[in-house]
């Protein structure tokens, strides 16, 4: 695999799981939004998710990283708009962090291979890791599966304690 091409899944992957989280149940600025406008746009976010997963397995093409990321950053703004009070704060943590992974993106131009040694990119992969962005996660994918009765990609399936 080169060089490049090992920056891309590293940054595909980060930047899929916050997603993912995002899509599980958004935390938005506002708040106020109702469920179904939000479980809609979880559902377009969801496909937008699955078309970037396809773009970045078929390379390493900066102009297809930029359209993505800039698609999934409108995503983000518009569930911030319908997102419902419950989730907000979730919401705004995955987004937030989300947004700071496509900032990084823009601020390297989309260059992959550049990516791969920028400190800024590495600081914000570790703040993905953060327990705080895990756990809102979490919560989110568990509000979009009971509220919106989906699953979202990197969401694992509803367990019962024992």
């Amino acid at each position: 695999m080169s060089r490049t091409r090992a920056a891309l899944a590293a940054v595909s992957s980060g930047l899929l799981l916050v997603l993912a989280a995002g899509c599980s149940g958004d935390d938005g600025a506002g708040g106020a939004g109702s469920s179904g406008d939000f479980c809609t746009d979880m559902a377009r976010f969801e496909a937008l998710q699955a078309e970037g997963d396809e773009a970045f397995a078929s390379g390493d093409d900066p102009e297809v990283a930029r359209d993505v990321f800039g698609r999934f950053s409108d995503a983000i703004d518009a569930a911030r708009a319908s997102v419902p009070d419950e989730i907000a704060t979730d919401f705004r943590l995955v987004a937030d962090t989300t947004q700071q992974l496509i900032e990084t993106f823009e601020s390297a131009d989309y260059d992959l291979a550049a990516l791969a040694t920028d400190p800024q990119y590495a600081e914000v992969l570790v703040s993905l890791d953060d327990a705080r962005v895990t756990e809102a996660n979490d919560r989110l994918a568990t509000y979009v599966r009971t509220t919106c009765g989906t699953r979202v990609t990197g969401d694992a399936p509803a367990t019962t304690a024992p």
